[in-house]
């Protein structure tokens, strides 16, 4: 099993960011994957995705500060868990964690060569959280005209 954590401390209010959380926005920040549908449920919500023609599903709990979410079946991973959390503070403080191994005898080796590209999918993440916050908030220009 590998984990990644990547953690910044970043301007945006920490409630700006969470409100921008959703398991479709989560999804769709990575940038990775094709949201096919993604469905509310009873304790949290379930979506399918896809990527290169390969479909799974993905299950999201609500966490007091984000959301921790499994990918239950499909893809190539045995197992893949992971949370994107932002806590307050002095500054908000965004983690994206992932701990997985692939569904392959050469797991070992996969793990670490899948690392690169489940560390930029976090990457991602955070940095289109970011950037959709800042283009939510108001234009400078049109709050004084």
């Amino acid at each position: 099993m590998r984990e990644i954590e990547l953690s910044y401390t970043v301007e945006p209010p920490a409630e700006q960011l969470r409100e921008r959380l959703t398991p479709r926005s989560i999804l769709e920040y990575a940038d990775v994957y094709e949201v096919r549908a993604c469905e509310a449920t009873d304790d949290g919500a379930e979506a399918t995705v896809a990527i290169d023609g390969t479909e799974m599903t993905v299950r999201f709990s609500p966490l007091e500060n984000g959301y921790e979410y499994r990918f239950v079946d499909g893809g190539m991973f045995e197992e893949r868990y992971s949370r994107v959390t932002v806590e307050d503070g002095k500054e908000a403080r965004v983690t994206a964690t992932a701990r997985y191994t692939f569904d392959s005898i050469w797991s070992f080796v996969l793990d670490r060569l899948g690392a690169k590209t489940v560390r930029r999918e976090l990457e991602l993440t955070i940095t289109n959280l970011l950037e959709d916050v800042q283009e939510a908030e108001p234009n400078e220009d049109s709050r004084t005209a």
